[in-house]
């Protein structure tokens, strides 16, 4: 039995004529989803030769393609590897060698490097390429094995235990580790999903902005099993995002805030938003200014989910009600993170490994039946964050007495200065309020005296004025002497991560190599 195959097999009969995915010009039923993802599995599992469990990497912009190499994945019994489209050749490079991958599927955008790439890779066997030119094995055009017939009920048997995943974190704290989730894991994201985020009805179309490699594409399967769209953006677009919301009658997306920031901006009067009941955002924390102005723009439809690659989401979750009430309090106090989701358990814990009381800062803990297993041939770094059948989420949180919790800051960006511990998130949460400012990120620096202090990477919004007098001038009236920055640097713009966050591990390298990074000494 393959029960997520399954999933795929009973909505493709029971929806079949009905659009399941829309990319542009192009879309497909769910029959033809079916039919084209039994196709692929197939071909991978006899033409290519590939096994049970083997590794199988997507390196694909947001595409139709896409979510059918992910279910012909699910049918073959094969484990994806998900790439960002984003990312360098040394990066897919790293992902490909470590992962083990023995095939890849790409598009013609990224084929010159796959071919640069390939022949240092010895266990990298085919590469399956969309719209490519003709050449020689392993290279496979994607025509010849997902589109040359129609399979149909094709799906090679896996239990609970099985690899499903091998997703890949953003490398903020060295070189980037394989996470890996089983099939287990993947039924808990799809039943978490129904119960915590929404009732999804086949009138649903969801609108995939973000890249399907990351936590928007986890929603695909979970809409596809009760007939609602999926509607795929290949670029974000502020304008055509509005078009499709009206075009498209989308009634969903999730969305990072710096997507809701360009949302909020280039929003107009002509904009139709009708449809539009629900925007999840996930990925980084919303300053609460930008909140208050969204909430504004598109009404009181926002749900903020909490998750991590190896706890995927949801972990947490702040109910579009939650966010009213928050709303309603003063400005200048911290904005929760949410509640325990469903199906997930929830602790803050000190070093020794126990809960502290409410309103004291740990380390947030969470454990469920979607976990991850562990790190992809790495048991030290597994055994550091599942301790005990908790997975440590390297995040610092308090809860209150009604169950919330707080995010207070990454445990490894913890700022010690002069023996006082600073949370950059209080600080950039202050330089928020700034109405020039427009992003932020706050890291220690190390100093001679203090041991380290505090500096502020600052942007300020077009056609504004921004000055670093301004900067500390706001802080002093909101932050202990400890707290405000010492350093201040205004930059054109943050260096970001590939899941679209302040990339600090790269800020803290600019600081060390170029003097010039360095702001005023306050």
């Amino acid at each position: 039995m393959n029960a997520l195959a399954d999933l795929i097999t009973r909505s493709a009969e029971r929806f079949a004529d009905r659009i399941a995915a829309v990319c542009g010009t192009h879309h497909a039923t769910f029959e033809e989803m079916e039919l084209r993802a039994n196709t692929l599995a197939k071909a991978m599992s006899t033409s290519l030769g590939l096994h049970k469990g083997d590794r199988v990497a997507i390196l694909l912009p947001n595409c139709i393609e896409s979510i059918i190499t992910d279910f012909a994945l699910i049918k073959a019994a094969l484990i994806r590897v998900p790439i960002n489209s984003r990312f360098t050749a040394r990066e897919i490079e790293y992902i490909l060698r470590h992962s083990g991958s023995r095939a890849i599927v790409t598009d013609n955008t990224r084929e010159n490097v796959i071919e640069s790439l390939i022949s240092s890779l010895p266990e990298l066997r085919h590469a399956i390429v969309i719209a490519g030119s003709p050449k020689a094995a392993p290279f496979v055009p994607w025509d010849a094995i997902a589109c040359c017939s129609c399979v149909e009920g094709y799906a090679i048997a896996t239990s609970d235990d099985d690899g499903y995943m091998i997703a890949y974190t953003s490398g903020t704290t060295g070189m980037p580790k394989g996470v890996v989730t089983t099939v287990a894991s993947r039924w808990a994201g799809v039943l978490h999903t129904y119960a915590n985020e929404l009732f999804i009805t086949p009138d649903d179309a969801m609108l995939h902005a973000a890249s399907l490699a990351h936590g928007s594409g986890t929603k695909v399967l979970p809409y596809f099993a009760k007939g609602a769209r999926s509607v795929v953006m290949p670029k974000f677009d502020p304008r055509e995002f509005f078009r499709l919301v009206e075009g498209q009658r989308v009634t969903t997306t999730w969305l990072v805030p710096t997507m809701i920031g360009m949302l909020v901006e280039s929003f107009s009067a002509q904009c139709s938003l009708g449809t539009l009941h629900t925007i999840f955002y996930a990925g980084s924390p919303m300053p609460r200014p930008l909140l208050r102005r969204a909430v504004a723009t598109f009404g009181p439809i926002f749900v903020q989910i909490y998750g991590l690659t190896e706890a995927p989401q949801p972990d947490l979750i702040l109910s579009k009600s939650d966010h009213q009430v928050q709303l309603a309090l003063d400005d200048r106090g911290p904005f929760p993170a949410g509640h325990p989701a469903i199906g997930v358990s929830v602790k803050v814990l000190n070093d020794a490994g126990e809960q502290v009381p409410c309103g004291e800062i740990g380390e947030l803990a969470v454990t469920g039946k979607h976990l991850m297993t562990g790190y992809w041939n790495d048991p030290a770094a597994t055994q550091d964050t599942l301790r005990h059948g908790w997975c440590m989420t390297g995040d610092l949180a308090q809860r209150d007495a009604h169950g919330l919790h707080y995010l207070v800051g990454r445990k490894r960006d913890l700022i010690i200065s002069g023996g006082f511990n600073v949370y950059p998130k209080e600080v950039e949460d202050v330089l928020y309020q700034l109405d020039a400012l427009e992003d932020c990120a706050v890291i220690g620096e190390p100093d001679p005296l203090w041991g380290e202090v505090v500096h502020a990477f600052v942007t300020c919004k077009p056609g504004l004025q921004l000055t670093e007098t301004m900067i500390l001038d706001h802080c002093k009236l909101q932050l202990a002497e400890y707290k405000k920055p010492r350093r201040i640097s205004l930059v054109a713009a943050l260096p970001l991560t590939a899941n679209g966050k302040p990339d600090k591990k790269r800020l803290q390298t600019l600081l060390t190599a170029s003097p010039d990074v360095h702001g005023a000494s306050q």
